[in-house]
């Protein structure tokens, strides 16, 4: 038996079409498994001074061919994000206040940043006691209603009334006014880890709130690239599987 013609020549074009469609099959599985395409990932100033740094660098080496749109926006800005498909996977600080699906990742506890050069600061842990009257740096409460609100019981619980002289964000914008002398104010851990001169930082007692952090989608579901990113997420902050719940 022999090919005629024009089967011979049908042949050729027949092999590469048949090679084309398991490539594209191929390609249709790797997309499907969050392996290739993109990721619109939105998070807070905060947020990036935890561990996403390191979780995007790993996500990028792990798989190269997703291209990651990094977004920064505050809490509220990044659920409305979410809410109208802007963005595919949000780290944020809870409570929110849309319907979204929420993975709680590790909070971040707070401490007190105040200059190097003032009297506290020769103390290895400070009283809120201590702080009366002393000037008060905070995020304003439009910003984050839940950890403003904590602040201010966390001073009145101690017969304190907090004296607030300026409310600020971001949070770096805050530690610069410390090193300015303007006040005391509270910073994450993260935050601090990034020294800066002339600023100094202290636990406090009674501790005061930690900031929740959290990552968040629009139901049903989490794209597949996103489900990608937040598995390196959870390695990295020792998370095995946990529930996703209604926020």
């Amino acid at each position: 038996m022999a090919l005629t013609p024009a089967g011979a020549a049908f042949l050729g074009p027949a092999r590469e079409a048949v090679r084309h469609a398991g490539m594209a099959k191929a390609e249709a599985l790797r997309a499907v498994r969050g392996e290739i395409g993109r990721l619109r990932l939105g998070f807070t100033p905060i947020a990036f001074y935890g561990v996403l740094p390191e979780a995007v660098q790993a996500f990028r080496a792990r798989y190269a061919q997703v291209d990651v749109d990094l977004i920064e926006m505050s809490s509220p800005l990044l659920e409305a994000a979410l809410a109208s498909g802007d963005i595919d996977l949000g780290v944020l600080h809870p409570p929110l206040s849309r319907d979204l699906i929420i993975h709680s990742l590790p909070d971040e506890p707070f401490v007190l940043a105040l200059p190097a050069t003032h009297r506290l600061a020769k103390q290895p842990v400070i009283r809120v006691v201590d702080l009366g009257g002393e000037p008060l740096l905070l995020a304003p409460r439009a910003i984050g209603p839940s950890i403003y609100d904590r602040v201010i019981a966390l001073f009145r619980g101690e017969g304190i009334s907090p004296r607030i002289v300026q409310e600020v964000t971001p949070m770096t914008t805050l530690v610069g006014l410390v090193a300015a002398g303007t006040g005391l104010g509270f910073v994450t851990s993260g935050i601090a880890k990034a020294a800066r001169p002339g600023v100094a930082y202290r636990p406090v007692l009674p501790p005061p709130p930690s900031l929740p952090i959290a990552a968040a989608w629009r139901p049903p579901a989490l794209s597949a690239s996103g489900e990608r990113f937040l598995e390196i997420v959870r390695g990295l902050v020792g998370q095995g599987d946990l529930p996703e719940r209604p926020s």
